[in-house]
């Protein structure tokens, strides 16, 4: 019984930090994961809409107003998101 004790004794340490570790690195996983999941999209200016899209700034302006894509004001810029880019050229 001396020697069964003596062995738990000896081997719970090691036990615990491989179940530490282990953990540590489930957890790591789960959270790059999620980060990934709730990365934000980039956004462009009209300026690199127009070169992306091959279009001039007037037909990016006109686009924008009759609703074909989607722009975002943030303070006095007009940004567009990478998704919309994505579901305009999808179209």
């Amino acid at each position: 019984m001396n020697r069964l004790n003596f062995l738990f004794q000896e081997a719970l340490p090691l036990i615990q930090e491989w179940l530490r570790d282990v953990i540590n690195e489930e957890v790591t996983k789960a959270l790059e994961a999620d980060h990934a999941k709730k990365r934000l999209p980039k956004q462009y200016s009209r300026q690199e809409v127009c070169k992306m899209l091959g279009i001039s700034m007037p037909t990016l302006w006109a686009k924008t107003k009759c609703g074909e894509i989607k722009a975002t004001k943030i303070g006095r810029r007009v940004v567009y998101d990478e998704r919309e880019i994505q579901r305009f050229l999808a179209q």
